[in-house]
């Protein structure tokens, strides 16, 4: 079980982490990355994560409009590893 930790962090700092891509999602996403931080400055796409944080957030977003009355769900200091067990 996820156990909430208390408030959100107010940082804006980013931190990496270690997450698992299909293959062919993350080649088309490097290769978007790298053509618009090339060719297309005006995209605002420097890097890869330049993709992943706006399209995280837009999908976590819809979940708490779904599933969460529109609120940001409880934080958690540190996601059980592993698939969830099927209930």
């Amino acid at each position: 079980m996820i156990e909430p930790t208390g408030e959100p962090p107010q940082s804006t700092r980013r931190v990496q982490r270690t997450i698992n891509f299909d293959r062919s999602v993350l080649e088309r996403a490097r290769a978007a990355a790298t053509y618009l931080a090339s060719y297309e400055p005006q995209a605002g796409v420097r890097s890869l994560a330049d993709i992943v944080n706006p399209a995280v957030l837009a999908y976590v977003t819809e979940l708490e409009e779904l599933y969460n009355g529109g609120q940001p769900f409880r934080p958690v200091l540190r996601m059980p590893s592993g698939r969830p067990a099927n209930r």
